[in-house]
């Protein structure tokens, strides 16, 4: 069973929502897995390198809980497991 990964974002083309399944093996750390994310080019090609370093402001949820970006780069993500990416929205 690979893990989830759920991206609810919006991107300059518009709100993107989508689910990709991702083969993890015996797992793989969160900071790995946005490096595939990004070679995606999903929503941009560069976008996830900046998710790893800080500069995009998303929240991650890991199967409901949420995790901080800076310290959470070396969680392993195991097969089952669900990955929420979302971008905040504001409107006026």
């Amino acid at each position: 069973m690979p893990a989830l990964v759920r991206l609810n974002m919006l991107t300059p083309q518009g709100m993107l929502n989508e689910k990709i399944e991702i083969e993890v093996g015996q797992g793989i750390r969160l900071d790995k897995l946005l490096g595939r994310l990004d070679k995606m080019a999903k929503p941009e090609k560069g976008f996830f390198r900046a998710v790893r370093k800080g500069r995009q402001g998303v929240t991650l949820l890991l199967n409901g809980d949420r995790l901080d970006v800076s310290e959470a780069r070396k969680t392993v993500i195991r097969e089952g497991d669900e990955l929420a990416i979302l971008s905040p929205i504001s409107g006026g």
